[in-house]
């Protein structure tokens, strides 16, 4: 039997926690007061025999705090101390949160449902939101990622998406039957959002970890008709999208053939093109440095926009380089007659900084497999890869697998990994700009860096053998947070920011020590 006292502090915990999964698609101010709260709550309640008895059960808790443990070892060899403190504040939630729910009263399947119930509640709001930027605006108007998540990063805001998707699922075979309308109705509202947000990270880390959740069902299901079912569709799913990316591959290098001795030199007013043959950039299969005569380019460009040609557009790109690629994706020539061929609404694209025809296809996830191909093919063929997500990314890669060069075993310590970057990217000569200098954004290639293999393998350790020790290596809902987390890993530093951390400690956290008996 609960105390009043007890019954008292558990509903503060239950609302912290409650506060900490709502606040996380919105405001860092208030997900570190629903933290504060739940330490402050901690040790108020009291109850530290029962709290260490808790400790001694959960040898998984033990090993969690490994991975805070590197941190703090990495600072005795650190140059940048100021910075490795800052880092060990981000990734406090990783050492508070499994202490305060790992050794707190259980949480049972009741309290577990409201918690995320108020979850997908404040992701559903934020997804409405989003929306209202992505239709409430003019027609012409087009928005990145980055806009239709005001809040939070885009990537982050596309795993929580994800999160909420697949835990739907899992409440749907623990609702009453008369709710269970409403969860598919938001669960295909999410669907349909999440290629709306056009995150790739999102996208694919949301189609692997159903694919993995689904053949786990496969294996746990003894009927034999459902298991030829599901694999049957697992196939046929797996085809399409490997029919769609060989389709998207083969149609981006459909290119032009040109023959430099019988190319027009002259456009049809008898001005001469500009044909430089020794740049390959291409827009959909057409040569972008081609049929390009500037003066009448720059006469045709002035009679349709106030914008100077040779100023930047809306989004601060170079305005007649921008206006030469969409006009190459559309196979126009770049002179007068390419410009009079543009609607008013494609003018207003082009000043709003939009590169490429395709990109104006809204409910379209072409546009974003040809920007990943595009941005390989462009850093193949030696461009500057800065302002490329994907581009950047294999830069980034390959200037930390330099700095791992030299600082195998240990890294370079828990403060040093961005002076570290900052000192090899001049060694490298990198092509990027200053301000594109970033980490891997790859969570283990950064804790590679950081805290060389020996580290990694320990950080590693202290992620994967938790939930074997607490037997939830198979519990679907662990397995949803635990193949989010590390496919996020796999294409940003998910850890390194508080969001992100917070994200995945909570729900890793409460995954790993709810009690599945309790109602």
């Amino acid at each position: 039997m609960f105390t009043l006292t007890k019954k008292f502090h558990l509903a503060i915990y239950i609302g912290a926690l409650v506060l900490t999964v709502v606040s996380l698609p919105y405001s860092i101010f208030i997900l570190s007061i629903a933290q504060i709260t739940l330490v402050i709550n901690w040790f108020v309640e009291g109850d530290f025999v029962q709290k260490r008895e808790r400790f001694k059960q959960h040898p998984a808790l033990w090993i969690i705090f490994l991975f805070y443990l590197v941190h703090l070892l990495g600072m005795l060899y650190t140059s940048d101390f100021d910075w490795g403190v800052h880092d060990l504040r981000i990734k406090l939630p990783f050492f508070v949160l499994p202490l305060v729910i790992g050794t707190s009263t259980p949480i049972n399947l009741k309290n577990l449902k409201l918690i995320l119930n108020f979850f997908i509640a404040a992701v559903l709001v934020n997804s409405m939101i989003s929306a209202c930027i992505f239709w409430g605006f003019e027609g012409h108007a087009l928005h990145t990622s980055e806009q239709l998540s005001p809040f939070v990063s885009h990537i982050r805001w596309s795993l929580m998406v994800d999160l909420s998707i697949i835990t739907m699922f899992w409440l749907f075979n623990h609702t009453e039957s008369r709710y269970k309308w409403l969860y598919m109705l938001v669960i295909i509202w999410f669907i349909v959002y999440i290629f709306i947000l056009q995150v790739l990270t999102g996208v694919v880390v949301l189609i692997v970890t159903s694919l993995i959740l689904l053949i786990r069902t496969v294996f746990k299901n003894r009927n034999l008709m459902y298991r030829w079912f599901v694999t049957v569709a697992l196939l046929t799913l797996t085809l399409l999208i490997a029919s769609f990316l060989t389709r998207s591959y083969a149609r981006f290098f459909t290119f032009d053939k040109i023959d430099p001795q019988s190319i027009d030199k002259y456009t049809v007013r008898g001005n001469s093109y500009n044909n430089d043959f020794t740049k390959k950039y291409v827009e959909n299969g057409h040569y972008t440095y081609l049929y390009i005569c500037v003066p009448e380019l720059r006469e045709a460009w002035q009679k349709r926009s106030t914008l100077d040609l040779y100023g930047k557009a809306k989004n601060k790109g170079e305005l007649s380089l921008i206006l030469c690629r969409y006009l190459t994706s559309k196979g126009l020539r770049k002179d007068s007659g390419g410009v009079s061929h543009l609607s008013d609404r494609e003018i207003k694209y082009i000043e709003s900084g939009i590169t490429n025809c395709i990109d104006t296809m809204k409910y379209s996830f072409y546009p974003k497999i040809y920007q990943v191909i595009w941005e390989l093919y462009n850093y193949k063929i030696g461009a500057n890869p800065s302002g490329y997500s994907v581009a950047q990314r294999f830069e980034y890669v390959k200037t930390a697998a330099h700095i791992i060069r030299n600082n195998f075993w240990f890294g370079v310590g828990t403060g040093d990994i961005r002076e570290a970057f900052k000192q090899q990217y001049i060694t490298d000569k990198s092509q990027l700009i200053p301000e594109k200098r970033l980490r891997t954004h790859n969570q283990l290639i950064t804790f590679w860096v950081t805290f060389g293999i020996v580290g990694l393998a320990i950080l590693l350790f202290s992620l994967i053998a938790p939930p074997i020790l607490e037997k939830k290596y198979s519990d679907y809902l662990f397995l949803t947070i635990f193949i989010i987390a590390f496919l996020s890993f796999l294409n940003e530093d998910t850890l390194e920011t508080h969001a992100g951390i917070s994200f995945i400690a909570v729900f890793y956290t409460l995954f790993l020590f709810y009690d599945r008996k309790q109602a």
